[in-house]
Parts: C-alpha cells; sequence; structure tokens
C-alpha cells in the first residue's frame, strides 16, 4: 500500500496573498546596517524600520508576545542599541 504524500505543491507563478502592508526588508545576516533601525533579537539582527517609532512599536509587540526574547534595537546612523522593556 502506498502513502499518499504530505507535500503541498505550490501551481507555478502563484503569489502569497497580500493584505496590502509592506512587510519590513530582513537584513542580510554578515552585514552590519548603515541606516535605519533593527530590531535585534537575541543577539541576530532581524527587522529594518525607517524610523525608531516603528522598531520599538515591532519591539514591544514581540516583547509582549515572547517577553523571554532579548529585543533591542539598533540605530545603525548612530550605532546605538537601546534595550526594549518588557511588558
Amino acid at each position: 500500500m502506498k502513502k499518499p504524500s504530505l507535500v503541498i505543491k505550490e501551481k507555478a507563478g502563484e503569489q502569497p496573498p497580500t493584505n496590502g502592508t509592506k512587510r519590513p526588508k530582513n537584513p542580510s545576516a554578515n552585514v552590519l546596517p548603515t541606516e535605519g533601525f533593527v530590531l535585534q533579537i537575541d543577539g541576530k539582527f532581524k527587522s529594518e524600520y525607517e524610523t525608531a517609532a516603528q522598531a520599538m512599536k515591532a519591539g514591544v509587540e514581540l516583547k509582549k508576545k515572547y517577553p523571554y526574547l532579548q529585543v533591542i534595537i539598533y540605530d545603525a546612523k548612530e550605532r546605538t542599541r537601546t534595550p526594549v522593556g518588557g511588558a
């Protein structure tokens, strides 16, 4: 008896649905950012934002959802790091 495949195959050219929001750009792991504000999660750069307010909002949301994470906002222009406080 042959077992059914558990892989979901996507049709060629099929795009994931978008709800009109733009996803933040993920920076390269081996390059230090030179502009903007980047969320640093447990020592790794993750999402890049244009303003400190956007980065802080995303950091606070992450911290509320996962309080055990170390979330820091890295200011690429000033080369400073600001820890995000817990909920």
